[in-house]
């Protein structure tokens, strides 16, 4: 493999962050620069944090990167709760985009699981 693209736990990444921004778009113009922005900047480090490991040669780097994309994963998962009971993401767009997030989380604990059998 020689670019992060061909990755399937970026390429999912990149997907759930693509469908992030689209539903908030329609959220309330007083969020810009609170949830909106806070969930766009986390979710959208999942994919950055994954290109980044993907360019480091040393093992320790591209786990904790990794690590810090599952963080922000869960930090994405959080918001999607938070956005849901404030009744800014009805019920059928936060289960769609919890499930991209979980399977996400999942892709990435496998691939550390993979990587973390290579020391």
């Amino acid at each position: 493999m020689t670019d992060f693209r061909e990755l399937k736990e970026w390429e999912k990444a990149h997907e759930l962050t693509v469908a992030i921004y689209q539903v908030t778009k329609n959220f309330p113009e007083d969020e810009l620069l609170g949830l909106t922005q806070q969930i766009r900047l986390a979710c959208s480090a999942i994919p950055i944090k994954i290109a980044q490991g993907f360019n480091r040669e040393d093992l320790d780097d591209q786990i904790n990167l990794l690590e810090l994309a599952q963080d922000a994963a869960i930090e994405v998962e959080y918001y999607l709760l938070l956005c849901h009971e404030l009744d800014m993401l009805d019920t059928s767009d936060y289960d769609r985009i919890v499930s991209k997030t979980v399977e996400v989380k999942g892709l990435l604990e496998n691939y550390i699981e993979k990587l973390s059998h290579n020391f």
